[in-house]
């Protein structure tokens, strides 16, 4: 990895250096079991391919939450001998060769001069970026950067050297200043100042968008992201970022491909009120108390679905990658304090908001609804699928422009000059009629564009 991502510098109270996390990969492969923190040796599928003797190990992905970097001294056919995790991996998760672990940040004062150390840190791995802070750096200031094998010792060459004025070619700062410069407006000018540019632009995005709503666009897509799914459990949370999270207006596909189910494929979305006819048996209610190992009572906030039986059984979703499915048992239930009574079998503490079902149908799932800002599946994930990724392809929605480092993904972005000319004109003169040539060629440009869009994915319109 002697090539180097778009390293963006921001000055502000000093200057923040953010990196972004480009892992050299050499070959990978995948945790065969379930592991928990401070184990010292990782049992993996096959590992014939790795360096011989000490290397560095990524375990999970990039920006996942219990990602970290491990070295390892030694590993034969089926796992590696490492030093003591510290997070809990599921079997499944991928374990990579890594070339490098950290980056050296160099500094100097202009851009032909010394470059001295600055700091050498770790990749914040659980994060897209490593960010760095440089509380006494200047906007005149330049970086240069090395990654580093912390196992080796061995660095890369290094990039290119970044100042604070270097803007990514895709940045809102190469849509605004080309345009106050052909527009002559002063860098002093109190009125049309960055904060207007920046609000021009969020408001041309909004109305291009708004032209084209319900085009699923490229360079908004998301695909093969990862959601784990919990044994008990029926639903995971869709991405925070996705478009729309009703419907799968935003979704593409969704998917398992590996782990113990009888083959890797897609499931089928279907309507709500198909999903109503599917999961009829799957009912129950969710733990409105914590409950604690030996209790014989469970709150519930609705015990309506559970049969008013002196034998009765119930079946208690996982909460924790390293659970099963609880089994318990009750002798009746109480209909006005929605209670189980008489429960045996409480063996783990569990918390409130834990499913607890009645008579499930636990089952490899095969289609799935979205509502409610969830993916809702068919049946209820049995044991064997514990912490399985569920794959999905979607759509993003619309980032808010708030900074002049932003990269515009959209190919269509310079369009976005015209309507930022009309908007310097109007906020100068509000009586600037909507004939303005600058806005017309700005509505006749969204207009072309929605006339010859390419998705390069089929959209699936739903009518029952």
């Amino acid at each position: 990895m002697d090539s180097f991502p778009q390293i963006t510098i921001k000055h502000n109270i000093g200057n923040t250096i953010e990196i972004p996390n480009q892992i050299d990969k050499k070959v990978s492969t995948y945790i065969s079991n379930n592991i928990s923190a401070g184990v010292l040796n990782i049992p993996s599928d096959n590992t014939s391919d790795f360096t011989a003797g000490e290397i560095l190990l990524l375990l999970s992905s990039v920006g996942a939450e219990n990602a970290e970097i491990v070295k390892s001294t030694s590993h034969d056919i089926s796992s590696f001998v490492t030093e003591a995790i510290t997070m809990y991996h599921s079997r499944g998760d991928l374990v990579t060769e890594l070339k490098y672990d950290m980056v050296d940040i160099y500094k100097s004062s202009s851009i032909n001069g010394v470059y001295a150390l600055l700091e050498s840190n770790k990749f914040q791995i659980t994060q897209q970026n490593t960010v760095i802070f440089d509380p006494v750096g200047a906007s005149t200031d330049y970086y240069k950067v090395q990654w580093k094998n912390s196992v080796t010792l061995n660095l890369s060459q290094f990039s290119s050297p970044v100042s604070v004025s270097s803007y990514p070619i895709n940045s809102v700062a190469n849509i605004i200043f080309p345009v106050l410069k052909a527009m002559g407006i002063s860098t002093n000018d109190s009125k049309i100042n960055v904060e207007f540019c920046i609000s021009s632009i969020n408001d041309a995005r909004k109305y291009t968008s708004a032209e084209l709503y319900g085009i699923r666009h490229a360079w908004l897509q998301e695909f093969e992201f990862p959601i784990k799914v919990l044994a008990g459990t029926n639903y995971v949370e869709l991405p925070i970022d996705i478009d729309f999270n009703s419907t799968d207006r935003s979704m593409l596909s969704a998917r398992f491909l590996i782990g113990n189910i009888v083959k890797s494929y897609d499931l089928t979305y279907i309507d709500k009120r198909t999903w109503n006819n599917l999961v009829s048996s799957s009912s129950g209610g969710s733990i409105l108390s914590d409950v604690s190992i030996g209790d014989i009572e469970i709150q519930l906030d609705n015990v309506g679905d559970f049969p008013d039986s002196n034998s009765g059984v119930a079946y208690i979703a996982t909460t924790n990658y390293n659970e099963k499915i609880l089994q318990i048992e009750y002798t009746s239930i109480d209909k006005t304090l929605n209670k189980l009574i008489g429960v045996t079998g409480i063996t783990r503490n569990i918390a409130t908001g834990t499913k607890v079902w009645s008579v499930p149908v636990i089952n490899q799932p095969s289609f799935f609804t979205v509502y409610d800002n969830k993916i809702y599946f068919d049946s209820i994930i049995p044991d064997s699928m514990q912490g399985t990724n569920l794959y999905i392809d979607y759509y993003k929605k619309l980032e808010e422009v708030t900074s002049l480092y932003q990269e515009l993904q959209e190919p269509y972005r310079e369009i976005y000059k015209w309507y930022l000319r009309y908007s310097i004109k109007y906020r100068k003169d509000l009586t600037l009629p909507t004939s303005d040539p600058d806005l017309v060629k700005f509505e006749g440009l969204v207009k072309s564009l929605f006339n010859n869009l390419y998705t390069g994915q089929n959209t699936t319109i739903i009518t029952s």
